[in-house]
């Protein structure tokens, strides 16, 4: 079995992004965020301990916001055992999805430490998948956006729609996935727009066909 990791993936001034290898139902991360003495919980599944662990060892006394990419049960599995450890923390996300207390708007900030975080709505996958800006400088996209391939699109359209919304920011944002199904972890959204197919398709019926390709 393959030891699970937590990888300090970035330290800003005072942010930092923390990528924990969690297994989960298939390769999944979660991510922890930290900024100013608050910290933002991000798709908690897989193991709790390993999530656990890292909080107290990384000084994460406070989390102030769990955040939910989307309503899939594998990107929210240790959710009851991190709102017993933190049962005031803000369990935010989608409108429509049924483990989020806060409700969140399109283009919502919330602020977290010094820093803030900014909330995109991306359906495609699902209705109610989300994209979390940090900083200006991260992207946790769950399943709407891996290195090199996409999530599965239910409602292709929306999935265009929301990869080009996400293709237009700037190409300096690395992107955090919400599972390890690329050839590496994370990578700038820069490059993901070179090496991505499906962020290549200059239209949605080239994007259609594109799709064909995921197994």
């Amino acid at each position: 079995m393959t030891k699970r990791r937590v990888r300090r993936i970035r330290n800003t001034g005072l942010m930092r992004v923390l990528r924990l290898e969690v297994g989960g139902y298939d390769h999944n991360f979660s991510y922890v965020l930290m900024d100013g003495g608050e910290a933002a919980l991000i798709d908690p599944t897989g193991s709790w301990e390993m999530i656990r662990r890292t909080l107290v060892s990384e000084g994460a006394s406070h989390i102030r916001y769990i955040l939910i990419t989307h309503g899939h049960v594998d990107h929210f599995g240790a959710l009851d055992a991190v709102e017993r450890t933190f049962p005031d923390a803000e369990i935010c996300g989608h409108p429509e999805n049924p483990a989020a207390r806060r409700k969140l708007a399109d283009g919502e900030v919330l602020p977290l430490g010094g820093t803030s975080i900014e909330t995109l709505f991306t359906p495609g996958h699902s209705r109610d998948s989300v994209c979390y800006l940090c900083g200006g400088t991260a992207l946790f996209t769950g399943d709407t956006l891996f290195v090199d391939c996409v999530g599965f699109a239910r409602k292709p359209e929306s999935m265009y729609s929301s990869l080009n919304r996400i293709a237009g920011l700037s190409g300096d944002i690395t992107i955090y996935p919400g599972h390890d199904y690329g050839r590496v972890p994370c990578r700038t959204l820069a490059e993901e727009k070179r090496e991505n197919p499906y962020l290549n398709c200059r239209t949605l019926e080239a994007f259609k066909i594109q799709l064909k390709e995921l197994v």
